[in-house]
């Protein structure tokens, strides 16, 4: 199957059925096997946030599945605030808004944030803890070098969560990458500006059709 014909949506574990996974690692594993099952490669792997983590690590792990890899709003390191763990063991719902307002820009509309929110609150409190403890133990500041494909890095020039000094550092270890930052977004950028990520992809995935 070859990468510029189909956009596929991968559901990791526990999101939103199953248990899911405390370790980057296992979220790759678990990539790698739908790929298998479903004959994948030739791959733009496009990861956001967590799947960023999941998408750096793939790369240097299975390259050979990879055409290239789109980091969005993530960083080679992905420490969390202590103080959203502590919210997660009170009460979900009050952590929920936690992690929602700091996702999104002060800019962002109401109605974007909410609908985020009710879609995050369809995921298990542990699918949630487990996924942040996999981010907080996630760092593979020293092995970016070994991340040989091309590179488009992308960050919403108001994101709070993984900032865009977290996007200026992947941008200057990993050897064959670029950065765009898009103004007025925070980290939730595809639900914020979706036209201005999606022109960015566009553009990146012709340019690669062309080598």
């Amino acid at each position: 199957m070859d990468c510029f014909d189909h956009a596929i949506a991968v559901d990791l574990a526990g999101h939103y059925v199953g248990a899911g996974r405390n370790t980057i690692d296992e979220y790759v594993e678990e990539v790698k096997r739908f790929c298998d099952e479903n004959s994948l490669g030739n791959i733009v792997m496009i990861g956001h946030s967590m799947g960023g983590g999941i998408a750096q690590k793939f790369a240097i792990d299975y390259r050979e599945y990879l055409k290239a890899i789109v980091l969005v709003c993530t960083g080679a390191k992905l420490r969390v605030a202590p103080e959203i763990f502590a919210a997660l063991k009170k009460n979900h719902a009050q952590a929920i808004e936690l992690i929602i307002k700091l996702a999104f820009s002060n800019k962002a509309p109401s109605e974007i944030s909410k609908r985020a929110a009710k879609e995050m609150m369809k995921i298990r409190p542990e699918v949630i803890y487990g996924d942040l403890e996999a981010c907080d133990k996630f760092d593979v500041m020293r092995r970016l070098k070994e991340i040989k494909l091309p590179t488009l890095i992308i960050c919403g020039s108001e994101d709070r969560v993984t900032p865009v000094k977290y996007s200026e550092y992947l941008k200057n270890n990993v050897l064959n990458s670029r950065l765009e930052i898009i103004a007025n977004a925070g980290h939730m950028v595809m639900l914020e500006k979706p036209e201005e990520l999606n022109e960015r992809l566009e553009t990146f995935i012709k340019e690669l059709a062309h080598h």
